[in-house]
């Protein structure tokens, strides 16, 4: 009668008090049981606040399709360096008019990459237009007319949909995601204008949390809508194996591919934090929102995690195991403790009140 409510009780107070909030004991039961830990990158992982590091404006000879990609690239500083075929190139005008031109189209999303780029586009000083049309395209980008001009900021999968040839900016865009940036292509009026790039710091807690996770010999797995590249870098930096990561995932894509995981039998413990999680939450085994994600995620969680840190992922595996092993070692000493008295209670020789005493210290 005490020795699971005890420890259950017990256990969820700890957790509390160290910023795990389980639903319920049979959540805190089940996460002992999870042998694997999905987490999405974006804001698990990383801050999840984007920054806008670099504006690569491609020249017109390669924007229509030629053999060089020249142009002119702005660093995060504001420094302008000319890349490869870009020498001649001025210095200043055409990264300005490709950052103008796609934080324009970008100031009717709230997405974090969108926002990112209003954001680096205002730091450096620019006044930006409000789109006369915006239509955000899921999984892709944005599209929008800018002082009359159509703009198309995304992946290349939204561009090739309009039927912009995206050749020319390859180079470019495989070297910053090389460096483990998001990097988004901007075409203008049908015509390939250049490539933007954000980048997302990780987290200092992640790489403790996936070495803690993986020495208990958890499998870790991350999904993330970026690119391949993109998520490479950041596992590699996690120290998280490459079959191990999804990436291009499309937000209604999750709960697919948490799906995926277990179908070989697998439970998982799927860890998140936006609105596009909450089926991959419900879908997992059990499900982890990071508390400062959405309250769509958070309802949609079996356990909430209160601060803003994978490291509690651990916390929480920690905490279940420790209190089975406690309710484990309570029914051990009850049954001790009945096999002993009982007899001794039913020959008469032990007073009712050590008995109930006796009973409620075995586990207490």
């Amino acid at each position: 009668g005490l020795a699971t409510p005890a420890a259950t009780m017990i256990g969820t107070s700890i957790g509390a008090t160290n910023g795990v909030l389980f639903k319920g004991g049979d959540v805190l039961e089940r996460v002992r049981d999870v042998d694997t830990v999905v987490f999405d990158k974006t804001g698990t992982l990383t801050e999840g606040e984007m920054t806008l590091t670099d504006v690569v404006a491609l020249d017109r000879t390669a924007a229509d399709g030629g053999e060089r990609a020249g142009g002119t690239r702005t660093d995060g500083a504001g420094a302008t360096a000319a890349v490869e075929g870009g020498e001649d190139a001025t210095p200043t005008h055409p990264e300005t008019d490709l950052l103008y031109a796609a934080a324009s189209a970008e100031s009717g999303s709230e997405h974090p990459l969108a926002r990112a780029i209003v954001d680096g586009a205002e730091e450096r000083g620019l006044d930006l237009a409000t789109p006369e049309s915006f239509e955000n395209v899921p999984g892709k980008g944005v599209r929008a007319t800018v002082d009359g001009r159509e703009v198309l900021v995304g992946n290349p999968g939204l561009l090739a949909d309009a039927g912009v040839p995206v050749d020319a900016a390859a180079e470019a865009r495989q070297g910053l995601e090389n460096e483990g940036k998001t990097a988004m292509l901007v075409a203008v009026d049908g015509r390939l204008a250049g490539v933007l790039a954000t980048a997302d710091t990780v987290k200092p807690s992640a790489k403790r949390a996936v070495d803690g996770l993986q020495e208990r010999g958890l499998t870790v797995r991350m999904l993330t809508g970026d690119n391949e590249r993109t998520a490479r870098a950041v596992a590699d930096e996690l120290g998280i194996s490459a079959e191990n990561v999804r990436a291009g995932v499309l937000p209604d894509e999750k709960a697919d591919a948490v799906d995926a995981i277990q179908s070989d039998g697998s439970r998982a413990l799927m860890v998140g934090d936006g609105v596009n999680d909450a089926p991959a939450l419900a879908a997992a085994y059990v499900g982890a929102a990071i508390g400062s994600g959405t309250d769509v995620a958070i309802e949609a969680a079996d356990v909430t995690l209160m601060r803003d840190d994978p490291a509690d992922v651990l916390k929480a595996v920690n905490i279940s195991d420790a209190t089975l092993a406690k309710i484990k070692q309570n029914l051990f000493w009850a049954l001790g403790y009945n096999t002993v008295l009982i007899p001794l209670a039913s020959l008469g020789l032990m007073m009712p009140a050590l008995a109930a005493a006796a009973m409620a210290f075995s586990s207490v």
